[in-house]
């Protein structure tokens, strides 16, 4: 037989092995120290296989040998020289692994360290490829590898089932913490204690899908008893804080049928019980300003923005009582904050035109009106937009009258729905709809008592009947 019929008979065996195995085992899938210098003796090999002078690896029909191929040959020893010694080498390690790796897991789980039991797993999972992979022909440790491998795939079912387990008691702990510092410091809105309860039952969860023949089954039931007696105590906190909604949205009842004494009445007891509830400090501060105390009602305002510095209804309100005590300036500062936190506020603008005006600014008060009553109309608030675009009516004749009688007669010309005219700048502002608030029609307060509710005024601010100075 010729050297050419040889070479045909290696081919076919190799081809009727491969396919016996169905080899696919990756470079990628074996550690480091044996996948580079198997890699660099493949690719040696592939060099070797290239005709003289032929720089193209296609160049030649004997240089496209596929690499799975080359894999194969390099794994099962039937090419001599280094890629025979790689396969034996990658073999050995696949064999030391499964008799070693047990010590070194069981420390991992000891030591409950996520990284070291996820490398363990990967570790595993090619030693096993590797054993797996090895034929029962001669020069190959079968035997031993087979006898192997039930105690590398009990190992993995170990590992796997302890990394999960680590792993839920991790977020578990990280949950925890996270609800903890949350509720520091109390008291809190209602808002806060939502969360944290979102938080502990969470955690809990977690703890509870920990299966008991992990090795942090104790450490997960200790943990549980403990996270549920903090639930607990949240839920008896939100319970309290849902009162004090209940009493907030009493009191926003009471200022829309404009009872104002008894609406600062239930807003006391709602900060009674929860000092934290920004809105209770808000419909304090309207009930106040509309009973003349505007001064005592700021200082219900700043509270509330003391304890969300975020709160455009709490600026706006606070700049229709600077507005009423006869600080434009400062009611231009607040109606600018409001519309800072709360860019598509119209009843902001609309207020805020008004100081402009009164700081005898009227282009300014113009753009603040416009915009008003853009916004009222993509609200669909007909009602404010037939005002807004009223005042910019009055403010257009007046710019263009040129006279004291034409303005005289523009004046007269122009009167809002409730008999005030124009030209004393002192209009009624219907009841605003608050997002919070659902308009003025109130829902029964033991009913939704989730939902606080953020009281509005049922009157204007710069357009309401106040002495001009």
């Amino acid at each position: 037989m010729g050297q050419q019929g040889k070479d045909l008979e290696i081919e076919l065996e190799l081809q009727q092995l491969r396919q016996a195995m169905e080899m696919d085992l990756k470079l990628e899938q074996l550690p480091e120290a044996i996948a580079a210098p198997l890699a660099e003796q493949l690719a040696q090999t592939e060099a070797d296989d290239r005709p003289e002078g032929s720089p193209n690896p296609v160049a030649s029909p004997s240089s496209r040998k596929p690499k799975a191929f080359i894999a194969a040959i390099a794994l099962l020893g039937f090419v001599v020289g280094g890629s025979a010694i790689a396969a034996l080498k990658v073999q050995q390690w696949a064999l030391t692994t499964s008799t070693t790796i047990g010590t070194e897991i069981e420390t991992a789980q000891k030591t409950l360290n996520i990284d070291f039991l996820k490398q363990h797993r990967q570790t595993l999972q090619t030693a096993t490829v590797i054993l797996e992979k090895i034929p029962n022909l001669p020069g190959f440790n079968y035997q031993q590898a087979q006898a192997n491998l039930p105690q590398l795939r009990s190992l993995q079912t170990t590992v796997q089932l302890n990394l999960t387990a680590t792993e839920r008691l991790k977020l578990a702990e990280t949950l925890a913490m996270e609800a903890a510092v949350l509720v520091q410091n109390p008291p809190h809105p209602l808002e806060v204690w939502a969360k944290a309860r979102e938080k502990w039952q969470e955690a809990i969860g977690h703890l509870q899908s920990i299966s008991p023949d992990s090795i942090v089954s104790s450490t997960a039931q200790q943990k549980l008893s403990s996270y549920q007696t903090n639930l607990t105590i949240i839920n008896q906190r939100m319970a309290t804080a849902q009162k004090a909604v209940g009493f907030n949205n009493r009191g926003a009842a009471e200022i829309s049928k404009r009872d104002y004494r008894r609406a600062i009445q239930y807003f006391n007891q709602a900060i009674a019980l929860n000092a934290s509830q920004p809105e209770a400090y808000i419909g304090q501060g309207i009930a106040y300003s509309e009973l003349g105390n505007n001064l005592q009602a700021i200082q219900h305002y700043d509270k509330a923005i003391q304890l969300n510095p975020n709160f455009a209804e709490a600026y706006y309100n606070r700049g229709l009582s600077h507005y009423e005590l006869g600080n434009e300036e400062k009611a231009l500062e607040d109606y600018n904050l409001a519309i800072q936190n709360q860019p598509n506020y119209a009843q902001a603008y609309l207020e805020r035109g008004g100081a402009h005006y009164a700081l005898k600014d009227p282009s300014t008060a113009m753009a603040d009106f416009q915009q008003a009553a853009q916004l009222f109309s993509q609200q669909g608030d007909t009602q404010n937009h037939k005002l807004a675009q009223k005042i910019i009516d009055y403010l257009q004749a007046t710019t263009e009258s040129n006279s004291d009688e034409s303005d005289q007669a523009d004046y007269q010309e122009c009167w809002d729905a409730w008999g005030n005219p124009c030209n004393e700048i002192h209009y009624y502002v219907p009841p605003r709809t608050s997002k919070n608030s659902g308009g003025v029609n109130v829902p029964n307060p033991e009913e939704n008592s989730n939902s606080i509710r953020t009281p509005s005024r049922t009157r204007g601010g710069s357009f309401r009947s106040r002495r001009r100075r």
